[in-house]
């Protein structure tokens, strides 16, 4: 009796069609992307990607969670024995080699085009990829603040604010870039203009 070949395994399979829809989604965003071009790239068929995921919409949910993982992030440099100053440097270079990618770029126009046909689902989006770094950064801010070395209300809307300077996504998505020379000292102002708002101030 001949043995019918097993399958790929669940896990494999959802990794290769969720990597394939991501794909197909950051080039064409929702309303272009195409099932069949999604269950050909994740090398399966149409009735196989339904019955994992039987709608596009929830398909584009579980790609959004998926792709979120891409901005999971080791601050474990921020230390409170280092140099202030030099450490947003760095922390400013990360984010904004981070958020200059191909990928990214792809991520942030998807996320705001989509944003209008589902609210919900791209705030939602945002809240994920803040999970992989924002707890990092507002705890070692948190530390800085017990120590004194700044004075900061609200350490998340800091971190926002020191994320977006940084990574400048919106001055990118209008296709406005930095020479590479002018990249460090446009982060070492970042640095300085951060810490001139939250470095306290003599009595």
């Amino acid at each position: 009796m001949s043995v019918k070949p097993k399958g790929r395994p669940r896990r494999e399979l959802d990794e290769a069609l969720l990597q394939a829809a991501a794909d197909e989604f950051l080039e064409f965003g929702y309303t272009d992307a195409n099932l069949g071009r999604i269950a050909e790239a994740g090398r399966t068929t149409k009735p196989a990607l339904y019955r994992r995921f039987p709608s596009k919409e929830l398909l584009f949910e579980a790609v959004l969670a998926h792709i979120s993982r891409d901005f999971e992030l080791d601050l474990s440099f921020l230390r409170v024995d280092r140099p202030v100053a030099q450490l947003l440097y760095e922390l400013a270079q990360l984010f904004y080699d981070k958020l200059g990618t191909p990928r990214v770029m792809a991520m942030s126009r998807l996320g705001a085009h989509e944003s209008v046909r589902f609210p919900q689902l791209i705030i939602h989006f945002r809240e994920e990829v803040m999970n992989g770094f924002m707890a990092q950064l507002t705890g070692w801010l948190d530390q800085l603040n017990a120590k004194g070395v700044v004075q900061i209300p609200n350490t998340l809307d800091a971190a926002i604010i020191f994320l977006t300077l940084a990574g400048r996504t919106h001055e990118r998505l209008m296709g406005v870039q930095l020479a590479q020379e002018q990249v460090e000292p446009h982060l070492r102002e970042i640095v300085r203009f951060f810490l001139a708002g939250y470095a306290p101030r003599p009595q």
